[in-house]
């Protein structure tokens, strides 16, 4: 037990961290943005320091080290800066330590710590194979990230050999650990009409739907309705985009300012000062905001950036949800369509910082074999066609005629552009049409609406629970009086009211099958997933589901 005045839920992670690193050189634990994983870092040096060992906390960005120090000396942990412009001190025994300085100095190290803390552990993970390569056998690893998985499909479980889950949003906002988030995007139409592949929309009929490369409504007009007074964040999807969306809210009266990597260190911090004093409006950036960045003041955040990778969807969306006096709620205005990209298979439609648990890719996924066009010369190298670096982390889908293969997002250049912008040569374009890559993302005017979770029933008033209790009741009885027979229709109907509850999917399975059985009625599965157009693979992963809930009952 720490003496440190943790929360309950966050004593309760140290606990089980501890109680893991017992069985495991390394593991990772998981909390979300804005739940207080430094209080718990905090915790682990102080345990560490009592027993006169050593203990760094190892960070990937230089701006993260300033912020990372102060936190500690919120929390009376002395400490030492390990940088480019400071060495180990011999009078600490925990430093924040920057990753690329520890790689430079390898061969300088001679007092290695006895627990190293990765810092946002899904970001670096070779970096951190390599670094663990050098400590004794005897040192303990810990991962700390509100995101543990990536989108290269590379399973944190290379590192880690076990995940210590901290509690979901919902539950951190239903206890006023965090601020309730309201989300608004784009209403679509015609979504029910679209195939259903595996757990998702079929790609090209959604890409047809809603032409992805667009914005949906207007950036700056929604700030004026709903921001106005609101210290805001606006995720770009290049330098050029967020200085150029800076711009375009001081064309409006509104102070808003752009930060980015390449600026100069004080100003960028006379920036995030000046917001987090509220001395203007808001800040545009591609990426540099995403993670780390602490500014509880903020409660306006949109995104114009698209993104495939769920962690830094999770990470923009946390940078608005930290409490502060006054704030009553958190407001996200997502331009691009973000929720449909990472949606819950189990809650379509919905938010997932509104889902009660997150099956996180912990283990990797395997890769999907993507045909890559020949004539991409670039996707060899996935470098800045301008400044020539690598841009292993901006993968997105093809904006061209080959849906199918990887294009590049360049943080510099403001569009999403085919590694071969011309596009004469590939084959995957009939018309042989040139692509001018310098087009920007076409704004398309509509207004966004907020996306609301589902009543829970014992929420609802009395008359309207009773209905949903006699419809489940008499869908039960239907399905039963069948003699084995699958019932489409009480199938439906039992879907029907899971959907208007927020259920998940299995709660139908549930409710016409006994809990004790041992045998997995596939049949029954496989009509669920008929009926909500899943792909037969679907029917696989439920069983396996429903096989681990028998093994734990």
């Amino acid at each position: 037990m720490t003496t440190r005045a943790l929360r309950d839920y966050q004593q309760d992670l140290y606990d089980r961290s501890r109680a893991a690193l017992a069985h495991n050189r390394a593991v990772c634990v998981q909390l979300a943005t804005g739940g207080g994983k430094t209080p718990v870092m905090a915790a682990m040096c102080e345990s560490v320091l009592g027993k006169g060992k050593r203990a760094w906390i190892v960070v990937n960005r230089k701006e993260l080290l300033g912020q990372s120090s102060k936190h500690l000396l919120k929390w009376s942990v002395p400490h030492g800066l390990i940088s480019a412009s400071a060495n180990e001190s011999r009078a600490y025994q925990i430093h924040v330590v920057s990753k690329d300085t520890l790689i430079r100095r390898y061969d300088r190290i001679k007092n290695w710590p006895d627990l190293l803390i990765f810092d946002e552990a899904h970001l670096y993970l070779d970096r951190q194979i390599d670094i663990i390569s050098h400590l004794p056998e005897q040192s303990k690893i810990i991962g700390m990230t509100a995101t543990p998985e990536r989108l290269d499909g590379r399973g944190l479980s290379e590192v880690y050999g076990e995940l210590i889950e901290g509690p979901s949003i919902p539950w951190l906002t239903d206890r006023e650990y965090l601020s309730p988030l309201r989300y608004f995007s784009p209403p679509i139409d015609g979504l029910g009409d679209l195939r259903v592949a595996g757990t998702e929309y079929d790609e090209e009929e959604l890409e047809a739907l809603l032409e992805r490369k667009k914005i949906y409504g207007e950036l700056v007009g929604h700030y004026e309705k709903h921001g106005r007074g609101k210290a805001a964040l606006i995720f770009c999807r290049s330098v050029k985009s967020a200085y150029q969306t800076a711009e375009r809210f001081r064309e409006k009266g509104f102070n808003f300012h752009c930060i980015e990597g390449q600026m100069a260190d004080g100003k960028r911090r006379d920036l995030i000062a000046a917001l987090t004093a509220g001395t203007i409006d808001g800040l545009t950036n591609c990426e540099i905001a995403t993670y780390g960045l602490d500014i509880p003041r903020v409660e306006y955040g949109a995104s114009i950036r698209p993104t495939l990778s769920r962690a830094l969807y999770f990470q923009a969306i946390g940078r608005i949800l930290r409490p502060f006096p006054g704030k009553k709620e958190a407001l996200f205005f997502d331009h691009v369509n973000l929720v449909l990209e990472h949606q819950e298979p189990d809650y379509p439609g919905i938010p997932p910082h509104y889902v009660p648990h997150i099956d996180w890719n912990f283990h990797g996924v395997e890769k999907r074999n993507k045909f890559k066009c020949p004539q991409c010369v670039y996707l060899k190298g996935q470098r800045c066609m301008k400044t020539g670096e690598a841009l292993a982390e901006y993968k997105t889908r093809c904006q061209n005629f080959t849906r199918a293969s990887n294009v590049v997002l360049c943080p510099h250049l403001d569009f999403l552009y085919c590694p071969d912008p011309h596009c004469r040569t590939c084959p995957h374009n009939p018309d042989r049409t040139v692509i001018d890559a310098r087009q920007p993302m076409v704004v398309v005017p509509t207004d966004l609406t907020e996306i609301t979770c589902p009543i829970p029933m014992a929420e609802r008033p009395p008359e309207e629970r009773r209905e949903l209790q006699d419809r489940i009741g008499a869908a039960v009885l239907e399905f039963k009086a069948g003699d084995g027979v699958i019932l489409p229709g009480p199938v439906g109907e039992l879907l029907k009211i899971a959907e208007s509850l927020g259920y998940a999917v299995l709660w139908v399975y549930y409710r016409l099958t006994d809990e004790n059985r041992k045998t997995v009625n596939v049949p029954l599965l496989a009509e669920i997933a008929r009926q909500k157009k899943y792909h037969p693979w679907w029917v696989k992963h439920a069983v396996k589901k429903v096989r681990a809930k028998e093994e734990v009952a």
